[in-house]
C-alpha cells in the first residue's frame, strides 16, 4: 500500500510538472498572435506614411497641372485684352482696357505664387517620402524576419504541446481514477494550477504554512493521500529535503 501510494504521488508530481508546461507553452502560443499583429502594425506604419506621402504629393502635383492650366487660360486673356486694347477709339475704353489687363495680371501673379508654394510643398513631400522609404527599406527586412521566427518558434511550441499532452495522457494512464479525480478537482481550485506539493518541516510547499504536528507524522507513514488542511493542496512529505545534511 505504502509502495502504491508513493507511485500515486510520483507519477502526479511528474503529471503535474507537464501540465504546467503545456499551461506556459500555450500562454506563448497565445502571444502569437498579438506579437505578429504588432509586428505587421509596425511594418504597416513605415508603409502608411510613403503611401500616404506619394498620395499627398500626387494631390498637390495634381493641384499645380491645374494651377498651370488656370495660368495659361489667363495668359490668353491678358493677351486678348492687350490685343483689344490696340483697338480702343476712347481715353476712357483704353483706361478700362488697362485695368483689365492689370486685374488679369495680379490674378496670374497670385496663379504663379501658388505654383511656386506648390511645388516648394511637392519638394518637400518628396524629401519626406524618401526619408520614410529609407526607414522602411532599413526596418521591412528586419520586422520580417522577427515575425518569421516568432512564427517557427510558435510552430516549435506547437510541436512541443502534442508531446507534452501525449506524455500528459500516459502519465494519466497510470494514476489511480480515485487520486486523478481528486487532483483534478483541487487543481480546479487552484489560479496557478499547484495542486499537489511537498511538505518538508512541516511547512506546506503550496500555501507555506505549518501543518498540525500530528498530521505531519501521519504524512511520513505514506499510507493515503491527504490534503492541506490550510490550502486544501495533496500534500506529502518530502524525504529528502526533511533528511538533516
Amino acid at each position: 500500500m505504502r509502495n502504491d501510494i508513493r507511485h500515486q504521488i510520483a507519477m502526479l508530481v511528474k503529471l503535474q510538472d507537464v501540465e504546467l508546461k503545456i499551461h506556459r507553452t500555450q500562454l506563448d502560443l497565445d502571444q502569437v498572435e498579438g506579437r505578429t499583429a504588432e509586428l505587421d502594425d509596425h511594418l504597416n506604419q513605415f508603409i502608411s506614411a510613403v503611401e500616404s506621402g506619394k498620395a499627398h504629393i500626387q494631390e498637390l502635383s495634381k493641384r499645380i497641372r491645374t494651377l498651370e492650366s488656370d495660368l495659361l487660360v489667363n495668359q490668353g486673356r491678358i493677351a486678348k485684352s492687350q490685343e483689344k486694347l490696340r483697338s480702343v477709339k476712347t481715353n476712357k475704353e483704353y483706361q478700362s482696357g488697362l485695368k483689365e489687363i492689370d486685374d488679369l495680371s495680379a490674378i496670374g501673379s497670385k496663379i504663379e505664387d501658388e505654383i511656386l508654394a506648390g511645388m516648394e510643398q511637392v519638394e518637400a513631400g518628396s524629401a519626406s517620402v524618401k526619408e520614410h522609404q529609407d526607414r522602411l527599406n532599413a526596418q521591412a527586412g528586419l520586422i520580417r524576419a522577427e515575425k518569421e521566427s516568432v512564427l517557427q518558434d510558435a510552430e516549435l511550441a506547437r510541436q512541443r504541446l502534442e508531446a507534452l499532452r501525449a506524455d500528459a495522457d500516459a502519465l494519466g494512464g497510470r494514476i489511480s481514477a480515485e487520486a486523478l479525480a481528486l487532483y483534478r478537482r483541487v487543481k480546479a481550485k487552484k489560479a496557478n494550477g499547484v495542486a499537489i506539493c511537498s511538505v518538508s518541516a512541516s511547512v506546506c510547499g503550496g500555501c507555506h504554512v505549518n501543518i498540525p504536528p500530528q498530521m505531519y507524522n501521519d504524512l511520513q507513514r505514506v499510507d493515503r493521500l491527504k490534503n492541506c488542511p490550510n490550502c486544501e493542496r495533496i500534500i506529502y512529505w518530502d524525504e529528502d529535503q526533511s533528511r538533516p545534511e
